[in-house]
């Protein structure tokens, strides 16, 4: 599957002006497609068609499709919401339903009538931005797309529903929801991201006949993270293999407060297939946990009046450091002035993998350079109001584009982040977006962050590259929440569910 943001596909595009095409030619083809498609869906012959075009080419797109439901027998209508097309291909388009059968009407001039049409309308047609949409809709645009919502027939928006980022998926609330989007030649981000789906439907990618050698210069910077990727980079474990093989995590965690973070996320390593975890907290936590986590190796450390780890223990931690394939930091360990030294030492000392969770990345929102004095691949795993601290950027702003946000926070700093949010995705220094398709809204507790802390860092432990960790991580987790959801409900399920069905997803997939 090719992922390829809009800009790449406008090189595509004129890529394929080097073998025989022309961006007319493309139109027709995609409109041609996009007609078969709707076709294919749906019985044509006597049904009246409203298509909605704005002025670019997706408007074009738009007039070949009515020109095609119009030779199969359609009664077409088009509604310029725009005015005029403002490119010479979508002109042409225009000009050729001229001669047809096809009424023409500005959106605006009659309302009576396209209400009229409205009403008696069979199918729907966006066709309106495609692409070519980023931001917020104005308020002319919002009530095209209400009005497009609120008629309920099959709805068809052409590569993109209109009020949708396509390299974001960032969907202004009037985006027209359609029943069915066709992509063409290739998926764009919007058209794989669960947060679209809602808004895109059924996704059809439709070949509008540009070559394969039109796409040889483009790097998708895209994976679509699925069980087949994560289960082809965990390997079967050998049969001639010792603990020491998998990897040793050392999991700077918990405090009174917080003794479930510890116990979660070292719980969570083990039962990802970590060799050794060791926990390194105070002793009071240490010794609260070690009924729930008997296979882990235990670090008892010094302790503050407030009952989290003492700075005064960070030679055994930096002792501890070098002994590890991985280090993960930050769940439950407060933020106060002993964590901050912890956190930035390990920062400094660690050479192996550097997961930093939680508690770990507000006291890293304090002193952002310190990633930068980093001899380590760090992994950092925010929710957006962590994201928030480590940006500067606030909530809203970065919502509208959060895995550009992430990216650009990524590049900056050299790290790789996990964007935890209602759909996450992991994004890294290089540029490259691992979206996940797993999870359901009963992940949305406290502890589930922990648990997921603890599988990346397993993973990473165990020698996958940190970034792979990361996508393989969240999705493991999703996929683990998918089943206690299944099991115990939404609303029932506790992030220790998700912990216990991690063995039954391994078993169905035979690790």
């Amino acid at each position: 599957m090719l992922i390829v943001t809009s800009q790449q596909m406008k090189t595509i595009e004129a890529n394929a002006l080097n073998y025989s095409l022309s961006y007319e030619r493309l139109m027709e083809n995609a409109g041609s497609a996009a007609a078969a498609v709707i076709r294919r869906t749906m019985e044509v012959d006597g049904r009246f068609a409203t298509i909605f075009c704005g002025r670019g080419n997706n408007g074009g797109d738009g007039f070949v499709v009515a020109r095609k439901l119009c030779e199969a027998g359609a009664n077409v209508a088009v509604v310029l919401t725009d005015g005029e097309p403002r490119t010479e291909e979508a002109k042409a388009m225009l000009r050729l339903i001229g001669v047809m059968e096809v009424a023409v009407v500005e959106y605006g001039d009659d309302p009576q009538y396209l209400a009229e049409r409205l009403a008696e309308t069979d199918l729907l047609v966006d066709a309106v931005y495609g692409t070519g949409f980023h931001g917020e809709l104005d308020e002319r645009h919002r009530d095209i797309c209400r009005l497009i919502n609120g008629v309920e027939v099959e709805t068809f928006a052409l590569d993109i529903p209109s009020g949708v980022s396509a390299n974001s998926g960032f969907a202004d609330a009037c985006a027209v929801r359609a029943d069915v989007t066709i992509v063409f030649d290739s998926d764009k981000p919007a058209s794989v991201m669960p947060c679209a789906q809602k808004y895109c439907g059924k996704v059809v990618v439709a070949d509008i006949g540009i070559p394969p050698e039109a796409h040889a210069d483009i790097i998708s910077n895209y994976t679509l993270v699925d069980g087949g990727f994560v289960f082809d980079r965990l390997p079967m474990r050998m049969r001639e293999s010792h603990k020491g093989d998998y990897g040793r995590l050392l999991n700077i965690a918990g405090s009174q407060k917080y003794m479930g973070a510890a116990t979660l996320s070292s719980l969570a390593a083990l039962r990802a297939g970590a060799g050794y975890v060791t926990l390194a907290s105070t002793k009071e936590v240490c010794r609260t946990t070690l009924p729930m986590l008997l296979e882990a190796v235990m670090l008892p450390l010094r302790q503050t009046p407030d009952g989290s780890i003492s700075a005064q223990s960070i030679d055994e931690i930096l002792a501890a450091v070098p002994k590890s394939d991985a280090v993960l930091i930050g769940n439950g360990i407060g933020t106060g002035e002993d964590a901050c030294r912890i956190v930035y030492e390990v920062i400094r000392a660690a050479k192996c993998p550097l997961i930093i969770d939680a508690d770990g990345i507000n006291v890293v929102s304090r002193n952002i350079d310190i990633l930068k004095e980093a001899n380590c691949k760090i992994v950092l795993t925010p929710h957006i109001g962590e994201l928030s601290r480590l940006t500067t950027l606030p909530i809203p702003q970065l919502k509208q584009d959060i895995t550009g946000c992430g990216l650009a926070f990524a590049k900056e700093y050299g790290v790789t982040v996990v964007l935890k949010d209602a759909y996450t995705c992991t994004v890294t220094a290089a540029g490259h977006v691992y979206i996940n398709t797993t999870g359901n809204a009963g992940l949305a507790r406290a502890g589930s962050g922990d648990v997921l802390a603890g599988l990346i860092g397993a993973f990473a432990a165990q020698g996958r590259e940190p970034e792979l960790a990361a996508a393989c991580g969240v999705w493991l987790h999703g996929m683990a929440g998918d089943y206690a959801a299944e099991e115990f409900s939404q609303y029932g399920m506790l992030p220790r569910d998700v912990i216990d069905m991690l063995p039954r997803v391994f078993c169905d997939h035979e690790r």
